[in-house]
């Protein structure tokens, strides 16, 4: 029985310099409030609260290969590039009084832990607007020992949630989506092997770039039957 192959690398790094920051709590039908704005654009406080929900942290499919075949005694995969086939986005749309887009994303930031005490929103990639992955095919030194039909494929870990700016002594409020990514992760399967390691929300990747590249019909493709699920 060949193995499947999976690798989750991360190619985001956080820089850090001088800040404050404080903790906030991911909630289910109630908000969260993360730490105040420090800088903003004339028609919003500086000393306001952010309110969030309905914070999501989906994984979806970025890039993926055609099939490559390895004969026996496995090869390296050389022969079939990824292609984007979505771009994890860095944004933020509002209404109301003017938020700097760095501010809301650096709270957003701080609200799901991917900013940490010392970092600062100037110097983050993920409040970097427009911000684009790398090449996926930057690295290529990976090989297996067993023959077979292999896909390599990258996903995107997404997080966005809308919020809700306040001031203390203001009554008008900014809401608004903000929507960034803190990583891409990389894996590698083989199209007659099924798929059944890793979370829910990778195996749904991984079976998404089976039934492109190596069709619906095919075992990596198919969710593994439980046994007495009959």
């Amino acid at each position: 029985m060949r193995r499947c192959i999976a690798a989750c690398v991360a190619v985001l790094v956080v820089a850090s310099a001088g800040a404050c920051t404080e903790s906030a709590a991911r909630t289910e039908g109630k908000a969260a409030t993360s730490a105040t704005a420090r800088t903003m654009d004339p028609g919003a406080c500086g000393n306001g609260t952010y309110q969030w929900f309905n914070i999501e942290r989906p994984i979806r499919l970025s890039a993926l290969s055609e099939v490559q075949s390895l004969g026996r005694g496995g090869g390296k995969f050389t022969k079939a590039p990824k292609h984007r086939v979505s771009w994890p986005e860095t944004s933020v749309s509002v209404h109301g009084p003017a938020v700097p887009q760095r501010d809301v994303l650096f709270a957003l930031a701080k609200l799901v832990g991917e900013a940490q005490e010392g970092d600062t929103g100037a110097d983050m990639a993920f409040t970097d607007v427009g911000r684009k992955p790398d090449d996926p095919n930057r690295s290529r030194a990976i090989s297996t020992t067993e023959a077979g039909r292999y896909v390599m494929y990258d996903e995107a870990h997404i997080v966005e949630a809308d919020f809700r700016y306040t001031c203390p002594q203001s009554k008008a409020a900014t809401i608004g989506h903000a929507k960034g990514w803190t990583m891409e992760g990389s894996g590698i399967l083989e199209c007659g092997t099924p798929i059944d390691v890793g979370s829910q929300a990778h195996l749904a990747v991984a079976r998404e770039a089976a039934r492109i590249s190596c069709g619906p019909k095919s075992p990596a493709a198919q969710v593994k039957a439980v046994p007495g699920s009959d």
